[in-house]
C-alpha cells in the first residue's frame, strides 16, 4: 500500500523544482525512467478517479 507520506514527499519533491533538475543530469535513460513514473502516476490518478467518481454516484443514489 502507498503511504501517505511517501506521495506528500514526492509532492513536494516535484514543488522544489528538483524534480526538473534532477532530470536535466540524468542520461537519456535515466531521463526516460522518470518519465515513465509520471506516466504511472497518471494512470494511477485515472484508476482513482473512476473509483472515487463510482463510489460518489452509488452514494448519491443511496447505494452502498
Amino acid at each position: 500500500m502507498l503511504r501517505q507520506r511517501d506521495v506528500t514527499a514526492f509532492k513536494e519533491y516535484l514543488k522544489s523544482g528538483q524534480w526538473e533538475e534532477d532530470f536535466d543530469y540524468r542520461t537519456p535513460d535515466g531521463q526516460a525512467e522518470m518519465l515513465d513514473l509520471i506516466e504511472e502516476i497518471f494512470e494511477l490518478c485515472e484508476i482513482a478517479d473512476e473509483i472515487l467518481t463510482k463510489k460518489l454516484y452509488k452514494n448519491m443514489r443511496g447505494e452502498e
